[in-house]
């Protein structure tokens, strides 16, 4: 899936994917029952809404309510770009009315409340604990959490 690298690691590209007419299989991709392929789609537009030009483009062409359900259900890696591209097209007045309708507000007020609450670095920390005792495969996550907590 290298159109969300591409879309990532160059920011000229944006621009060029999006009209190249990529953002609608990149939707699909979204709903796909494959988890890889939907966070491949999700990444790739939450990395198409970087550029201002794309916002319009990627709500009108059907991303909102895709989003939302990567939001409710996908891998981490899925909700957490959801939750990002979610926002960039939120920063477009127009997107605001459809955003909310998709039910995803709530679920972002109880993330934002959680973090808030000072809950993640105390969770980061049982499961850095459990990985040290099961392969160490969390810690990394611990390193990456613990210094915005």
């Amino acid at each position: 899936m290298e159109i969300r690298l591409l879309a990532k690691n160059r920011p000229e590209n944006r621009l060029k994917i999006a009209k190249t007419g990529a953002v609608k299989p990149l939707i699909s991709l979204i709903s796909s029952s494959d988890s890889q392929l939907q966070e491949y789609g999700v990444t790739a537009i939450f990395n198409l809404s970087l550029c201002d030009e794309n916002k319009g483009l990627i709500a009108s062409s059907g991303a909102i309510k895709p989003l939302a359900r990567a939001l409710k259900t996908g891998t981490s890696m899925a909700k957490e770009n959801a939750a990002c591209a979610l926002l960039r097209l939120s920063q477009l007045e127009e997107n605001k009315v459809a955003i909310s309708l998709s039910g995803v507000i709530p679920l972002l007020e109880n993330k934002i409340r959680a973090v808030q609450a000072g809950i993640m670095k105390p969770l980061v920390e049982l499961m850095a604990d459990f990985g040290i005792k099961h392969g160490g495969q969390v810690s990394v996550c611990f390193e990456h959490v613990g210094h915005g907590s």
